[in-house]
């Protein structure tokens, strides 16, 4: 079985916009422990780490930021250059791969047969492992376990978290933010926000085609190697990610957020991506809509990646650190 799969005149420059794998600036901050830690979501065991100052008490809380990585990405990349940095400031941080990417359990495809019982039991399972799957949806369900585990974590102020997200992980963490009270400010870096508007060249009527397809197992229930983009890593489903709609929760989203966007951004079109984020949180929400020099992957290296860390560093000293 194949997945659907769309032409790449179409795909490959909208694929363009969620990937964010360019090799950001490097941390050594001395002071900082990091831990790594497990975590379920959806069955999957997830991995992640939590760097906290050094030198404190058990009875110490501090707030909190969890921070999502992007398309292509994993935790490795935030482990060095914004982690350390954020606990550098006096936060608890965690970070996390999403499922199938980085160090994370993938998604498993039955290949067997799994036989019919009343109650759960044990059985032998024979089954494909899938890595490199970029379903939002799945991913805003790792984001919300990931938030999940870390409000237990003991020098955290359970109910005084920020949440960063760049690129893909921007548009997951201004879902995360408008679906849980204990957030209480946002930074989205040079962030996919409206996923309608970035995608209307595939239609709806293409995409129902595919889900019927798939419930009708005419083509794979995960996208594998024939839906790859040529030089973009992952597998993408498309039939998710044209059904992830970050936009739709602009109106629920009610703390303090940081929009950060690369001024020549080339990916998408910022003005109905952060810009109109912006216009929609004007007057009902603070925020600031900050626009530095160059291109998307800018943002992840020298000045504009010194920039953009100090800004959001600012940003939660402000809103988190009271």
């Amino acid at each position: 079985m194949l997945s659907p799969k769309v032409p790449c005149q179409i795909v490959a420059p909208l694929i363009a916009l969620l990937l964010a794998v360019a090799t950001p600036a490097y941390s050594n901050e001395p002071s900082i422990n990091e831990e790594s830690i497990t975590f379920w979501s959806g069955g999957a065991q997830l991995r992640g780490s939590v760097f906290k100052p050094q030198g404190l008490q058990p009875e110490e809380k501090l707030p909190g930021i969890l921070l999502i990585h992007g398309w292509g990405g994993n935790r490795s990349n935030l482990n060095r250059s914004f982690a350390p940095n954020f606990a550098s400031k006096g936060f608890v941080v965690m970070t996390f791969d999403l499922r199938s990417w980085g160090e994370s359990e993938g998604f498993l495809l039955n290949t067997g047969e799994i036989p019919v019982a009343e109650e759960a039991n044990e059985v032998s399972l024979k089954a494909q492992h899938l890595r490199s799957i970029v379903n939002p949806a799945k991913m805003i369900e790792d984001s919300r376990a990931a938030l999940s585990w870390f409000v237990a974590e003991p020098n955290l102020q359970a109910d005084n978290i920020g949440v960063w997200g760049t690129s893909l992980g921007g548009g997951l963490a201004l879902v995360t933010a408008a679906n849980d009270k204990r957030i209480k400010a946002v930074v989205t870096q040079v962030g996919a926000v409206n996923n309608k508007a970035n995608f209307l060249m595939i239609p709806d009527k293409m995409v129902a085609e595919w889900e019927t397809q798939r419930a009708r197992g005419k083509i794979a229930p995960y996208p594998g190697p024939e839906s790859a983009i040529p030089g973009f890593k992952g597998y993408p489903d498309m039939i998710a990610i044209k059904q992830y709609d970050p936009a739709a929760y602009w109106q629920d989203l009610n703390v303090p957020t940081l929009i950060i966007d690369a001024e020549d951004e080339e990916l998408f079109d910022r003005r109905v991506n952060g810009m109109a984020l912006h216009e929609s949180l004007e007057g009902r929400v603070e925020n600031q809509y900050l626009v530095l020099p160059g291109k998307h992957y800018d943002i992840y290296r020298d000045e504009g990646y010194r920039q953009a860390l100090t800004a959001a560093q600012n940003w939660f000293l402000k809103y988190l650190k009271k």
